[in-house]
């Protein structure tokens, strides 16, 4: 889906990976990320979201929540912490010292993380029900403090991918807003929804989704009541090309991920961001008239089309044939015979903190000085390899 753009904006991060691929200093199966670009699309676009009032959380999930690239986006302008999808994350992130400022969504706090969960100090916990609400009013009161929170509001027309299900509808929002006002220990501060945006194909852009719509509905309809509502989160899709839409929509903040590696599907067309991220891994066996490719860091929404194979007569970009979604991706097949081993370059949209992959980070190739930096896993734990 990608690859046109990686080798039109950013072929010497293909080359190098290549290189690093070929001499075994990286494995098959690796994700390389570019930490130039990535620093330079942060850079870009926390100044476009100070321009227009909003607030950057970051979303490492999709970098396999990676220590160091946390750190040098939240270097950036407009950048001021952390979301974490899970517990889990949330934990691994503290941990690396990083501040974790939302938490709670897209899942939310164990019953028994709550303790753990509030001595991270986050700005905001979302919730998605009052069993929730009491559970963390209860672990707020016992510490003498008040914690602030968004409620995660939905409608019948918006959209839930599986999963993902839960939150107040927009019938029951006052009522439980009164509920909570009432509990202690905690404070309504907003609202939040998932997604917000989304890619439309037809209109090849990427656009609103009733979800959008859904939290600024409830957000009117709780300052009728007096709540202040100073917190109204909109993430999915969050890249330069959407922030006006979330700024008229009246968002304070919003969570980029993918838009920092140029993998925000809106960004085939309007190209706002750098590519900063490959996928290789090396030729296994032929097989029924394909090649079958190493695979681990397959996501199933990922869309991938095409590959980038070196040959001894040079590079032959060819089909990719992603596995379907009740297959393991022990092998990512590719038209063409190609002998075992030959390097193989692809790019597509990933999450991967889902994956067996390896994560390498490399820096200079911009100014034709290319260094592989570190090497890590898919859960953003540092392995041997790279500069110290």
């Amino acid at each position: 889906m990608f690859l046109s753009l990686l080798r039109s904006r950013n072929p010497e991060l293909a080359d190098y990976a290549f290189y690093l691929l070929e001499r075994g200093i990286i494995e098959a199966d690796s994700y390389v990320l570019d930490l130039d670009r990535i620093e330079a699309n942060a850079e870009q676009l926390g100044k476009a979201a100070l321009s227009r009032g909003l607030n950057l959380y970051f979303m490492s999930k999709q970098l396999g929540r990676n220590p160091l690239v946390s750190r040098r986006v939240l270097d950036a302008p407009g950048f001021t912490g952390m979301v974490a999808v899970d517990f889990r994350e949330a934990l691994l992130l503290h941990g690396e010292g990083l501040p974790v400022r939302h938490l709670g969504h897209l899942v939310q706090t164990p019953r028994r993380g709550w303790d753990r969960a509030l001595d991270m100090g986050p700005e905001v916990i979302t919730l998605y029900s009052l069993e929730k609400a009491e559970e963390l009013s209860s672990a707020a009161l016992k510490r003498g403090m008040v914690q602030d929170v968004l409620l995660r509001v939905r409608d019948r027309d918006d959209i839930s991918y599986p999963g993902q299900e839960g939150g107040f509808t927009l019938d029951e929002l006052a009522g439980s807003a009164e509920v909570i006002d009432g509990l202690g220990g905690i404070r309504l501060a907003g609202l939040t929804s998932f997604p917000c945006f989304l890619f439309n194909e037809k209109e090849n852009k990427a656009l609103a989704t009733p979800n959008a719509r859904s939290v600024q509905k409830g957000a009117a309809l709780l300052r009728e009541l007096g709540a202040a509502c100073t917190h109204i989160n909109m993430p999915s899709c969050n890249s330069l090309a959407t922030l006006p839409l979330a700024a008229g929509l009246g968002a304070t903040h919003v969570e980029p991920g993918h838009s920092l590696t140029g993998t925000s599907p809106d960004n085939i067309e309007n190209r706002l961001a750098m590519p900063a991220l490959c996928y290789v891994t090396e030729a296994s066996h032929y097989s029924g008239g394909k090649t079958s490719c190493f695979g681990g860091g397959y996501y199933r929404r990922g869309n991938l089309k095409r590959a980038l194979v070196k040959t001894s007569a040079g590079l032959e970009e060819t089909k990719a044939l992603a596995p379907d979604s009740e297959s393991i991706d022990y092998h990512l097949r590719i038209e063409g015979k190609f002998s075992s081993g030959a390097p193989v370059c692809m790019a597509f949209r990933t999450q991967i903190f889902v994956t067996r992959s390896r994560v390498v980070l490399v820096e200079g190739l911009a100014s034709s000085r290319p260094l592989l930096h570190s090497i890590w896993d898919s859960q953003g734990r540092r392995l041997p390899g790279g500069r110290s």
